[in-house]
């Protein structure tokens, strides 16, 4: 008999318990992948940052406003090739949390320049720039609520109360980065004409490209400069920074997820290291004879830990075979009450650490049952009975 035949011999000593461990590696793999997954969502807008974009803010939070009037001044800093502003509108459509979406105001010929990844036909862009009350959406959000060019959508405020109403006069597309496709953009016209003397000329933001990006660092301490004594200071970093900075915020919601898939982990080790420590136990006598008959120490634990490999294999492919359908159906159902996710959120390097996790931690779980069978004695051994 040889070796291979063997280690199957044993794998299959009792199938129902082996299909049993290798389902709970699988659920196990799945549910790491999974975690993992949330987390690689937290990152993607910083992943697709532009490199020549920079984000200003006021300095005291992120929620404070801006004056308007700093636009001109940003413009004319040296480096600033183009800069536009938006601010966070915080409309609703209807009463559900189901109902959530991304809204903010914005200039709309600056907005497009800056943000050149925006694809948007051009008789739609003109418009848009044309009506102050016309709303630029992405196509998620266009096909989650049946919206097209033309249609009247009312919006419930909450960082400005009342009713306001838009018009859907664009429909935009992403051709790159990690912006998503499920917000709803409008003109600042429309909102600014229309508040108190104390709100108007307010921004939430300044988005800026530079003409050269190793000079970024330069042009930031310049605006930052520019404005240190005044009433409303700012802080000016790189987009990938500035969406890693709100990130930050959640970091402890990001580590507890991080934490659990690790416990995750734990519980895999735990089932197989608990199949394999029953297998050997009601191999003893077999093993023994194995040793007896001239097998080396390193044999046998070559044969239990081959055993812990393939059940840590057959762990790995069944859960990396059913993740990547189960994911994308879960996104699907959530996604569009998360503000929309990216296209290409499930990444290949998630799925291959899902399964070099689950292979390496098969292999510690076959270790201590490896060592045990070598560490009885030949004679104690033979005389043991399962």
């Amino acid at each position: 008999m040889t070796f291979g035949r063997l280690v199957w011999k044993d794998l299959l000593r009792n199938p129902l318990r082996l299909a049993l461990t290798v389902l709970a590696g699988a659920v196990g793999v799945m549910a790491f992948i999974f975690l993992r997954t949330v987390v690689d969502l937290f990152y993607s807008g910083a992943a697709g940052a532009q490199v020549d974009r920079l984000f200003t803010r006021s300095k005291v939070s992120i929620t404070a406003d801006l004056p308007l009037s700093y636009m001109s001044r940003i413009s004319a800093v040296p480096g600033v090739s183009d800069v536009t502003f938006y601010g966070f509108f915080g409309g609703r459509y209807g009463e559900s949390q189901k109902d959530f979406f991304g809204t903010a105001f914005i200039d709309p010929p600056s907005f497009m320049r800056v943000f050149n990844e925006v694809v948007v036909p051009p008789e739609q862009v003109a418009a848009f720039e044309a009506d102050p009350c016309g709303a630029l959406i992405g196509k998620d959000l266009a096909k989650r609520y049946g919206w097209k060019v033309g249609d009247r959508v009312t919006l419930k405020g909450t960082i400005y109360p009342g009713n306001w109403d838009f018009t859907v006069r664009g429909i935009y597309d992403v051709s790159s980065g990690g912006m998503d496709k499920s917000s709803f953009f409008f003109g600042f016209r429309c909102l600014n004409e229309k508040l108190p003397e104390a709100r108007k000329d307010r921004v939430g933001a300044f988005m800026l490209r530079v003409e050269d990006p190793s000079r970024s660092a330069v042009v930031a301490t310049t605006i930052d400069g520019m404005f240190a004594n005044s009433p409303y200071p700012t802080r000016t970093e790189s987009e990938r920074a500035a969406t890693l900075g709100f990130i930050s915020m959640l970091s402890a919601i990001i580590t507890a997820v991080k934490v659990v898939s690790s416990v995750i982990l734990l519980i895999i080790l735990l089932v197989i290291g608990n199949t394999l420590a029953m297998s050997v136990r009601e191999r003893t006598r077999d093993l023994a004879t194995l040793r007896a008959m001239g097998f080396k120490s390193g044999r046998v634990v070559s044969l239990v830990l081959f055993e812990s490999v393939a059940i840590g294999l057959a762990s790995a492919g069944l859960g990396v075979l059913v993740a990547p359908p189960l994911v994308k159906g879960f996104m699907a159902a959530v996604g569009p009450q998360l503000g929309g996710v990216p296209a290409n959120f499930m990444r290949e390097g998630t799925l291959l650490l899902g399964a070099l996790a689950a292979l390496g931690v098969s292999l510690l779980a076959g270790a201590i049952p490896a060592l045990r069978a070598i560490r009885i004695p030949v004679a104690e051994g033979l005389r043991k009975v399962a």
